[in-house]
């Protein structure tokens, strides 16, 4: 995931050195806040796939999770 974030925020711009992808895929010092922070951004995801049709309406973001982390990003 902070491959693919790091690529996107340069893309984009948001992130042009990478510092903020870095920062939020860190191993380190997740607190309670920055883990609700995290779920609050794979409920919405997966949400808004549900949305496409592209993805089972009823799933939980854990799928989502599941899908993100063991598909392999380079």
């Amino acid at each position: 995931m902070r491959s693919l974030a790091t690529k996107i925020g340069k893309e984009t711009g948001h992130d042009p050195d990478g510092s903020v992808a870095a920062w939020v895929w860190a191993d380190w010092n997740w607190s309670p806040h920055r883990y609700e922070v995290y779920l609050s951004f794979m409920h919405a995801a997966a949400r808004q796939l549900a949305s496409t049709g592209a993805w089972p309406p009823g799933a939980a973001p854990d799928l989502l999770e599941c899908a993100l982390f063991n598909a392999g990003w380079k």
